[in-house]
């Protein structure tokens, strides 16, 4: 007596809402991130908000013609408060940058729910 038992290989999938399926089929790829591409990009936002934060904590004192002579005491002029907002939006921006990069890879994490049974 001759048995035909066939091994089949069930695949399980977590779709996005938390939905189980178990299917003969191997779940769909997503289209993958260049990964090279995004460490390159992660690190390099790393490094001008690391900048960024550098240069708004040595940009906090008054440089030479940033000082107006006011009564009795000498007050930072428009100068110095103009190069403070621009430290400021150049930080604003690499720390907005810096987060859309660490993103995608927090999602293609996230997204490792495949898996075969």
């Amino acid at each position: 007596m001759v048995s035909c038992a066939s091994a089949q290989e069930i695949h399980k999938h977590v779709g996005d809402d938390g939905r189980i399926t178990y299917t003969d089929l191997p779940p769909v790829r997503r289209a993958a991130l260049p990964q090279r591409g995004a460490n390159v990009e992660a690190n390099e936002a790393a490094r001008r908000l690391k900048q960024a934060l550098q240069e708004r904590n040595l940009g906090a004192e008054p440089r030479p013609g940033e000082l107006s002579k006011g009564a009795g005491a000498r007050a930072p002029n428009y100068r110095y408060w103009l190069r403070q907002e621009r430290n400021r939006l150049v930080l604003e921006l690499a720390q907005r940058r810096s987060r859309e990069t660490l993103r995608p890879q927090v999602v293609a994490r996230s997204s490792a729910g495949d898996s075969k049974i």
